[in-house]
């Protein structure tokens, strides 16, 4: 059988869309390989949100170009959008979808193109309505991320994803349920809403739809028998008083919201177009530890946006020390074309580090101090893996803490209470790498231009 290989960069939108295409492939006879050397067929799904990604992105064409079986490239994502001519001239290997509408007819070459013993071509090669709920096929899977909205027209001063996403859609109310007792019956026990700018959800649908992802929260608990939900990444505009009280409830909900901060500067804020103050962000982070004291929020924070000066960066510090995030993805600031912050003279890449440095000292401070304070409470994890060779379940938390037990008695899926010790973050300290980004994202602070990745 003819074998892919995917490589998914970016945010939890594109997993959700690759697995979209694994399915796809799956139907037209291919079997998904997770070694390069094995592959017949490579889809990149890119990342464009930095000048980092785009490294990474060309990176991994020319490797897999470079792979002898392979004999077809696809790129795709938000760098075939954006990048076309650039990533078609890597190498003439290389398709590059920049309409995600002309996927299936891509697809399809693909197929033809290898041996005919090795595939069906009986199966139609066949895309779904988009954005989309598909599952994830490669076995089974406890936490899944689930893209029900795309698109973002905020146009952040940094931000160049309006340009390779600029259109809002929701996938409905009704085929987001579907889709959700369709995984249930899998086995999953947690999803992770996602979307490119979640809180613009919106469905006005036929079957009553749902106005907002508060009043969609609320029908996954009436229409499914789904343990637990997660949000992605939310904009503060974007979390009222209904969604609040579902966090509160601690029953559905997990209680971690991942809420972009960016600056603790107005003056910087306002520059990046961000449409709120520090102390509105402060506000709202009183708002949710009032309701749930226990919530864990994490965060994004470009550092070295163009006009940021040394008064408004030690405003970010002190807003991050205040707050005292359980997670803070640090970005130096990189210039997108395009975007209006392009034209601006960008800071010394050496004042860039420094301060990347700083509050990464910082956010690992605080991410530390947030574990110690949970220690000795009741939490509840959800095992997604089983490793052998030390015995240890790994499961997370509702507060997106990562956590290790003895594998005794333990099998994926099981939901687990248990008191936090300290024995339980011996090696494990985070739910991922990034929650919200590639999981190439490098150990040490990278670059960063839109902090809404979701």
């Amino acid at each position: 059988m003819a074998r892919y290989f995917i490589k998914t960069f970016g945010c939890k939108v594109n997993q959700a869309e690759s697995s979209e295409l694994a399915d796809i492939l799956k139907a037209a006879g291919l079997q998904q390989t997770s070694i390069l050397s094995d592959a017949d067929a490579v889809i990149v799904n890119t990342c464009t949100v930095t000048g980092e990604a785009d490294r990474k992105v060309r990176k991994a064409l020319r490797r897999a170009v470079r792979t002898d079986r392979v004999q077809t490239v696809i790129a795709t994502g938000c760098s075939a959008v954006l990048l076309k001519a650039q990533l078609e001239a890597l190498d003439a290997k290389i398709t590059v979808i920049a309409d995600k509408s002309d996927i299936p007819a891509a697809l399809a070459a693909v197929v033809d193109a290898l041996p005919a013993a090795e595939h069906d071509q009986n199966s139609p090669v066949s895309l779904p309505d988009t954005p989309s709920t598909t599952a994830p096929s490669a076995g089974k899977r406890i936490r899944v991320p689930l893209k029900v909205q795309d698109g973002c027209e905020d146009f952040c001063s940094y931000c160049i994803v309006p340009y390779a996403r600029p259109t809002l859609q929701s996938v409905s109310a009704k085929a987001v349920i579907a889709h959700i007792n369709q995984l249930v019956q899998k086995g999953s026990k947690e999803v992770v809403l996602t979307g490119i700018n979640l809180g613009n959800y919106s469905d006005s649908g036929t079957d009553g739809g749902a106005a907002d992802i508060a009043a969609l929260l609320r029908r996954i608990v009436a229409e499914t028998d789904l343990h637990r939900v997660r949000l992605s990444s939310i904009e503060p505009a974007h979390i009222n008083d209904d969604l609040l009280e579902l966090l509160a409830a601690g029953d559905f909900l997990c209680q971690h919201l991942h809420i972009p901060l960016q600056s603790g500067s107005d003056a910087v804020l306002g520059d990046m177009n961000r449409r709120y103050t520090a102390a509105d962000y402060q506000q709202l982070v009183a708002r949710i530890r009032d309701v749930a004291a226990d919530t864990a929020l994490t965060t994004d924070v470009i550092v070295g946006y163009p006009s940021e000066s040394d008064q408004d960066w030690q405003q970010t510090l002190d807003l991050v020390r205040t707050v005292g995030f359980a997670r803070v993805h640090v970005f130096r600031y990189s210039s997108r074309q395009h975007t209006a912050a392009a034209q601006l003279t960008p800071l010394n890449p050496r004042v860039l580090a420094r301060r990347a440095r700083e509050l990464q000292d910082q956010a690992d401070l605080d991410a530390l101090r947030y574990q110690k304070q949970r220690i000795g409470s009741m939490v509840e994890a959800i095992i997604e893996t089983i490793d052998c060779s030390t015995q240890r379940a790994i499961g997370t938390t509702r507060e997106y803490l990562r956590i290790a037990l003895p594998a005794t008695d333990l099998s994926l899926g099981d939901v687990v209470q248990l008191r936090l010790s300290q024995a339980n973050f011996d090696t494990i300290e985070a739910a991922d790498e990034s929650f919200d980004h590639d999981d190439d994202h490098d150990d040490d602070v990278g670059d960063y231009s839109e902090g809404e990745q979701q």
